[in-house]
């Protein structure tokens, strides 16, 4: 399973994700991640994160945090992801 590293702008911690799985939506990169620790837990909390491309060899991940595309983002990682259940906070 690939994994990359996130840091968050607001404190600048770095957190290890491994990646679940990627979609394409209007024509840009989605993946979904969870933090490696909680690989093997039955109850993980994901992330979908939107590919940003800076540069051929870089590429800069934010989290998707507009409704509307991560509800039609969400609906196109259930048909790929079909042995995960996902459940979508309000």
């Amino acid at each position: 399973m690939d994994t990359i590293k996130f840091v968050f702008d607001e404190t600048n911690e770095e957190v290890n994700f491994a990646v679940l799985g990627s979609v394409e939506y209007n024509e840009d990169v989605y993946l979904m991640v969870v933090e490696e620790e909680e690989l093997e837990n039955d109850d993980m909390t994901a992330y979908i994160l939107k590919a940003i491309e800076l540069s051929d060899e870089e590429v800069l991940y934010e989290i998707v945090d507009d409704e509307e595309e991560l509800d039609a983002v969400t609906e196109l990682f259930e048909d790929v992801l079909e042995n995960f259940e996902i459940d979508q906070d309000e």
